[in-house]
């Protein structure tokens, strides 16, 4: 990689407990994981995610403490493992929306309490699309405690669950909360061009471009990173749904200029999420 630096925006808690507990024990999560090939990619812990991390030269990684309603993989999890790294993992905290609340509460105590970065939310997993009123209170501490929010933006993968998460929600909420960093994760696939407009009409919409490697990217996607969108575009993996090693490899086809590289693979994200 030589001189390439690189912050990963989304590794999956995909460890052999959380597998053997929380995958294991949801269906529609153990099917996926079998369908996408992911059942035999979990990791032993932080020790062995930051070995895989050296040795493709990714710096940092933002970790989602997820959450499905039915099921989760907790802060107090998440912050275990960020502790064994905490220059080199950051945590973000999911959002349950039919816990208003306790939520809210929960989001002000991961992020002042437990130190971490963003908040993280899978809207089809509540079937309540972004900009549902549920969700405004959540929105609204984000604003308050000046962190970003990571959306699932996109095609659910699931065929029991709508897609209720697509381009045109997040610039509702653009709207509504002009101060709010929203991070559309996923690449936004099938609808990246919708979401690609959005983020040129919107100064606080970003795209989260992880989770597909880039040979499968539009050419107008490939287009806004290396022009107009260069500050707006964060990369990661979605770990382990992409290695790290092949996603990075995978850029080379794009030929972005070096300060396009720089910016898409490490400066965006440390920026948005204000990384020290």
């Amino acid at each position: 990689m030589g001189s390439r630096r690189a912050i990963d925006l989304v590794v999956v808690p995909f460890t052999h407990e959380t597998k053997a507990s929380t995958w294991e024990r949801h269906p529609k999560l153990r099917e996926a994981a079998t369908r996408f090939d992911l059942w035999g990619r979990s990791f032993a812990g932080a020790a062995e995610l930051l070995e895989k991390m050296d040795e493709s030269g990714i710096e940092q990684a933002l970790m989602p403490a997820i959450t499905g309603g039915v099921w989760e993989v907790s802060c107090r999890y998440v912050k275990s493992l960020v502790d064994a790294a905490p220059c080199r993992l950051h945590g973000t905290a999911g959002i349950d929306p039919s816990q208003i609340s306790e939520g809210v509460r929960k989001l002000d105590w991961a992020v002042c309490e437990l130190g971490f970065v963003g908040a993280h939310s899978f809207p089809h997993w509540f079937g309540l699309p972004p900009h549902d009123r549920a969700y405004y209170p959540f929105y609204d501490k984000c604003v308050e405690l000046d962190i970003p929010i990571q959306i699932h933006v996109g095609s659910s993968y699931y065929p029991s669950m709508r897609d209720v998460a697509t381009p045109r929600t997040i610039d509702a909420v653009a709207v509504d909360f002009p101060d709010l960093r929203l991070v559309a994760i996923h690449t936004g696939y099938p609808w990246e061009r919708e979401l690609v407009s959005v983020a040129r009409k919107q100064p606080n919409v970003y795209l989260g471009i992880e989770q597909r490697y880039a040979a499968s990217w539009p050419q107008e996607l490939v287009d806004f990173i290396k022009g107009g969108g260069r500050k707006k575009v964060l990369w990661g993996t979605n770990y382990p749904m992409l290695e790290f090693e092949l996603a990075l490899a995978g850029l080379a086809a794009l030929d972005l200029d070096p300060e396009v590289e720089e910016l898409f693979l490490y400066a965006n994200v440390k920026r948005v999420y204000r990384l020290s």
